[in-house]
């Protein structure tokens, strides 16, 4: 039996512990990287490191922006050919995602030559010394900016392809190496922020060559490739699916911007070192929950083209089941033990400390409902209703986002600007469930008429 007749005949838990385990654990591991980076620059280098990092979460933000435009969209209309039993026009779309990612790698490449001016810019009104560690490090990443993207595109295509063991492999090896050269680099051979840059796509490299070995194998990827033809509508329909996750981490990427500018002029760079920690700290949740939500949505496009609604919903109420379970358990930690997570990045600095515990304080209530959106975004992204799962991506920033930052900075200061994700991803949930509870009741269509899955 096949992996695609297993989607739709297989338990919905076997499934999930099929699909969205390894998905979770690759997640995690993939991400692991950075928070080793975290724990490495803050334990040699103290808060100008912390600061230097946190500075260059929005250019990282943006390269995993342009790999999930590509990755998913591609993996997801992939999915649908496949489905429908069109294994020719499947691999089409991964020649034209595997073009798109070489164009997309060129051009962030040659934004390495304006690093300067870059974080002159996003660094505004930070110390020099800090500003100067932050370029080291986006220089490096932005010129090797393809080897970032491509085990991104590569693992949620093999994962799409009926392999997500595999897929969560690779990533562990590219972790592992990126970890031991992230210690050999910053710790012994002394090179700060570059060594942790080179560390990083490094392990990226890695992981890509081993995911690139298996998913060459394939029966889809060893298909003779056809007269490609209708290249550029291919090319749209892969952006246009893709465009949720894309909005999503470009909405993420802005915020990071304003808030360290927010730090940096109601407070100082101490509160953009606190807001690193906690960005780190919330790693690992954003990873997990990510992770085990991608992983449902080969189970979830699947079965919905197949119009087997009751496994959809199956799949959605396990999906929320574990996810708002994890968020729960996973905010309580960081109530209980702040000292301990905190003195894993930096033990140095009591002021630092204290605002770092202030801000786990203000932020780790709203992860329940962080989930939800999580979940939302991804469901109806996988059944084909991208312009609901935009809609609600640009609702968060737009109408929930925007006004807490031109309010609550003014209102509360520093713990302000604190509040202004959590109090958003709070609003943001109720129109998640909104509409995820529409769209099972009644058997419509929200803003896409697609019961083909067509977008």
């Amino acid at each position: 039996m096949s992996s695609y007749t297993l989607l739709t005949q297989k338990s919905i838990p076997s499934l999930l512990w099929t699909y969205a385990r390894p998905s979770m654990f690759a997640s995690l591991i993939t991400g692991l990287y950075g928070i080793v980076d975290g724990i490495f620059i803050g334990q040699k280098m103290g808060p100008p490191g912390l600061a230097a990092i946190t500075l260059a979460f929005p250019i990282i933000s943006f390269l995993i922006a342009i790999g999930c435009l590509l990755s998913i969209g591609t993996s997801i209309v992939v999915n649908h050919s496949l489905a429908g039993r069109n294994k020719h026009e499947a691999k089409r779309y991964i020649v034209v995602g595997l073009k798109m990612l070489l164009i997309a790698g060129l051009l962030t490449t040659l934004a390495s030559f304006f690093t300067s001016e870059i974080m002159a810019f996003l660094g505004k009104g930070t110390d020099g010394y800090v500003v100067d560690l932050s370029q080291s490090f986006v220089s490096v990443i932005l010129a090797g900016s393809l080897i970032y993207m491509a085990p991104i595109f590569f693992n949620d295509l093999l994962k799409n392809l009926g392999h997500p063991k595999l897929a969560m492999m690779g990533m562990i090896l590219g972790t592992v190496v990126n970890i031991i050269l992230d210690y050999i680099f910053i710790f012994i051979l002394d090179l700060e922020l570059v060594g942790a840059a080179v560390a990083t796509l490094s392990g990226q490299f890695i992981a890509f060559l081993f995911i690139y070995f298996f998913i060459r194998k394939n029966h889809v990827w060893k298909l003779k490739l056809e007269k490609a033809g209708k290249n550029l509508s291919m090319a749209f329909k892969i952006i246009k699916t893709g465009f949720p996750s894309f909005v999503i981490q470009i909405s993420t990427m802005s915020l990071l911007l304003i808030h360290n500018r927010l730090f940096l002029h109601y407070g100082n760079e101490l509160y953009v070192s606190a807001f690193g920690i906690i960005g780190y700290a919330l790693s690992a949740y954003w990873l997990i929950s990510n992770g085990f939500v991608g992983g449902t949505q080969p189970i979830f496009s699947h079965n919905y083209i197949k119009n087997l609604k009751s496994r959809v919903r199956k799949t959605l109420k396990l999906t929320f089941i574990f996810v708002i379970s994890f968020s729960l358990v996973y905010s309580l930690f960081f109530y209980i033990f702040p000292d301990q997570i905190i003195a894993i990045f930096s033990k140095h600095d009591i002021q630092l400390y204290n605002i770092t515990k202030l801000g786990f304080k203000l932020v780790m209530y709203a992860l329940p409902f962080a989930g939800i959106n999580v979940i939302s975004a991804m469901y109806f992204q996988s059944i084909g209703k991208n312009k609901t799962s935009i809609f609600l991506a640009v609702s968060r920033v737009v109408f929930f986002m925007i006004p807490l930052i031109l309010i609550l900075p003014k209102a509360l200061g520093v713990n302000g600007i604190f509040l202004i994700i959590p109090l958003s991803e709070v609003f943001t949930s109720v129109l998640s469930i909104t509409f995820i509870y529409k769209n099972l009741t009644k058997d419509n269509s929200y803003f896409t008429v697609n019961h083909n899955v067509e977008t």
